[in-house]
């Protein structure tokens, strides 16, 4: 096998940096080289953090990926033989949740009150309170989607 994922597992911090969200858990895929495989699943299921992990941009928590039988777990980007291309989300890379969620409020110079109450409703809805101070690289790829 060419790529091997063995019991990989990914959590990151919960909200509010209280607990703990699993990510990725358990995955396990071995792939032939040359091989075209396609991850499909709903949104936050660890479809984009895999892959991630597997380009390393992210680190397992647990677990072994394999590239032509060495263990790349800690291989920075660079090193691996492979490339990811990203999916673009609209939001700002250098903004926080919070600030990416506000950015057409305050464009449309709403009182910061008024920006304040839709931004903490906003984030309620889409089960993102406590993550208001988080950059989207502190965000899984379902957590990116839902501040877009």
């Amino acid at each position: 096998m060419y790529l091997v994922l063995e019991d990989v597992y990914k959590v990151f911090a919960g909200r509010g940096g209280v607990g703990e969200v699993t990510a990725v858990n358990n995955v396990s895929l071995h792939i032939e080289k040359g091989e075209f495989v396609t991850l499909l699943g709903p949104s936050g299921c660890g479809k984009t953090t895999t892959l991630r992990m597997i380009a390393g941009f992210e680190f397992p928590t647990s677990g072994n990926i394999r590239l032509d039988g060495t263990i790349i777990n800690d291989l920075p980007p660079h090193k691996r033989d492979m490339s990811m291309v990203f999916q673009s989300y609209a939001i700002f890379p250098h903004l926080t949740v919070f600030e990416n969620v506000a950015y057409g409020l305050r464009v449309k110079r709403l009182p910061k009150a008024e920006i304040d109450e839709r931004v903490a409703r906003v984030l309620g809805l889409v089960e993102l309170e406590g993550f208001g101070s988080r950059t989207p690289e502190q965000l899984s790829g379902g957590q990116q989607q839902r501040v877009a």
